[in-house]
């Protein structure tokens, strides 16, 4: 901003009236140009002081410190709308990101199944169809129900294992143990 920029708008920074994108330049000229911060402290004194006569109020003891606080509530006002400026922004953007992931993977889902429908179509009734044709044998025993109705195993004993295998295998008797065998019993 040139010096006869920023002293065409010291009435309206004075009457806050000053644009917020110009106000950021305003401000900084003022705060680097001895010049124009000795016309607007002067304008201030003038106009600001003429308007608390005018309406009775009290004269503040230092019109340099009421400009100072009133040119760093306007560069704050400034900073505080480039914030939300680019918050709004980053917000959206963000939001427009996560919309494009879910949307594309919307589509790349879509893909799979058709590219997945596709090939079993062209399976047909089974993967080896195309190779063995109509000598393919479908079964159409389920076999993890039949498996479901298979009655559990019995628990049985050591004892009746043992006495199952003695039944099946008889020992051969020999001549020694018959001979005890009889003496036994006399």
């Amino acid at each position: 901003m040139t010096c006869l920029e920023a002293q065409s708008n010291i009435m309206t920074f004075i009457d806050r009236k000053l644009p917020d994108d110009k106000a950021e330049d305003f401000v900084n000229h003022m705060m680097h140009c001895k010049s124009c911060r000795e016309e607007l402290e002067i304008y201030y004194t003038l106009i600001v002081g003429m308007r608390k006569l005018d309406g009775g109020e009290e004269l503040p003891k230092s019109f340099k410190t009421e400009l100072d606080a009133d040119l760093k509530r306007a560069i704050g006002r400034v900073r505080k709308v480039k914030r939300f400026k680019v918050s709004t922004f980053g917000v959206f953007f963000v939001a427009a990101i996560i919309g494009l992931i879910f949307y594309y993977g919307n589509i790349l889902t879509r893909v799979y199944d058709h590219e997945q429908f596709l090939i079993k179509e062209a399976q047909g009734p089974s993967y080896f169809f195309d190779f063995f044709g109509e000598n393919i044998d479908l079964c159409d025993t389920d076999f993890i129900e039949d498996a479901k109705k298979v009655p559990p195993p019995v628990e049985i004993t050591n004892y009746e294992r043992i006495h199952k295998y003695v039944l099946k295998h008889p020992r051969p008797v020999t001549e020694e143990q018959t001979t005890t065998e009889e003496e036994a019993h006399e």
